[in-house]
């Protein structure tokens, strides 16, 4: 698309969701002016890691968000490189609570893993066919300035972006969020989520795992090729011990804290970090501005929902954009409220869960660990106990209800 400063849509952030949401905007509503505002440079053509902000890092996509790439059509693009979730084992490790979740009950597995690096890859492909999408690499919003019908978008250089909305899609730390005046609240777990691709003596037959143990929780999701992606959330005065070991000491002190349910682990890819807080909008919308994904809502890893939330914020938005009969609502004060109400309950109920799970089992005194440990043993003997969890893993409900579909 020819480059011009007046657009019907303005995403800053062009990580998965920003990106995705230019892409499901667009294939439902080809008319559409979109701007998508990249603060990385243009990716050069060929090479998977020439495309930033999309390493070799692993991410779970709940069974709903495989619906919502299906729907866009871009499923098929990746699924190949997917490794699907069929069981899932959760554990208090030390303590008699366990719980066992099979996909082979379900119509479907629980979700599928795939490298960040796979996605970005499919995803550009697809962006670079979009006439309607003008993508500006290499930039930052740097003002916002708010009229009645548009917002003005400045870029650090000096580039003025017009839209009748601008979306907040850059992440937990967003800038955006903040010039769109937007208010956040934030709380420190205190802890650092240490992440790598690793490998175990034992096949991994499809198989998740999320240990709760006294270094820490520490997540198993099955990989291609044999490979596990960890999560391993430590208390932070530790992360930077234990990212600076060797590989063979490193693979020690994760044997020492998760045990042998998998096997022997025998080989670690390269370590990231980063640290761990609870960040959420009470309400992600202002005038003719909204949040998705990590800039609304940045969660702790644990149970891994807070990807598949913001595949749901992106959905809902270009879902009711796209139903709209007139262009010129987009922005306006209905249309963001109806997101909202779309969006409010789900928003609420995730992250409550998310935050709960972590407290509760980050909690050593005993009658909270004997709680905790009934109530895992009951799920895995009444099942019905354990539906909620199953749905919630899942990640499929009904994201447009009837009273919000006007």
């Amino acid at each position: 698309m020819d480059k011009n400063s007046d657009y019907d849509l303005v995403i800053v952030g062009a990580g998965i969701v920003g990106s995705l949401l230019a892409y499901a905007l667009l294939k439902r509503s080809p008319t559409l002016r979109v701007a998508l505002v990249d603060e990385n440079p243009k990716p050069a053509s060929g090479s998977k890691s020439s495309i930033p902000g999309f390493d070799a890092r692993s991410i779970a996509l709940s069974a709903g968000t495989c619906d919502i790439l299906d729907d866009l059509g871009f499923w098929a693009d990746i699924k190949a490189h997917a490794q699907p979730i069929e069981e899932i084992h959760i554990s208090d490790r030390g303590c008699f609570g366990k719980l066992d979740l099979c996909a082979k009950d379900e119509p479907q597995a629980f979700g599928y893993v795939l490298e960040l690096h796979q996605i970005g890859c499919a995803l550009n492909k697809r962006l670079d066919k979009l006439t309607q999408l003008a993508r500006f690499y290499d930039s930052r919003i740097t003002k916002i300035e708010k009229q009645p019908e548009q917002t003005l978008c400045h870029l650090f250089d000096n580039t003025i972006l017009t839209a009748k909305l601008c979306v907040a899609a850059d992440g937990a730390n967003s800038s955006t969020r903040h010039l769109l005046s937007i208010p956040s609240q934030s709380f420190d777990y205190e802890c650092t989520a240490i992440i790598a691709n690793v490998r175990c003596s034992k096949p991994h037959l499809n198989k998740a795992f999320e240990r709760f143990t006294e270094f820490g929780p520490i997540a198993l999701l099955p990989l291609t090729d044999n490979r596990y992606s960890l999560v391993w959330s430590v208390a932070s005065g530790d992360a930077a011990r234990l990212c600076a070991l060797n590989d063979e000491h490193f693979l020690s002190e994760l044997q020492n804290a998760f045990g042998y349910l998998a096997g022997v682990f025998t080989a670690a890819g390269k370590r990231d970090s980063y640290p761990l807080k609870l960040t959420k909008t009470t309400q992600p919308f202002a005038h003719r501005g909204v949040c998705i994904g990590n800039a609304a809502h940045c969660l702790h890893p644990v149970m891994g929902q807070g990807f598949n939330l913001g595949m749901r914020d992106l959905f809902v938005l270009s879902s009711i954009i796209s139903e709209l009969q007139d262009p010129q609502k987009i922005g306006g004060f209905d249309m963001l409220n109806r997101y909202w109400l779309a969006r409010e309950s789900d928003h609420n109920n995730t992250i409550s869960l998310t935050d709960s799970v972590v407290r509760i089992f980050n909690n050593n005194h005993w009658p909270i660990i004997l709680g905790r440990n009934v109530v895992l043993q009951a799920m895995r003997y009444l099942s019905d106990l354990s539906v909620p969890i199953i749905k919630q893993a899942k990640g499929q409900f009904p994201l447009l209800s009837r009273d919000t579909n006007k």
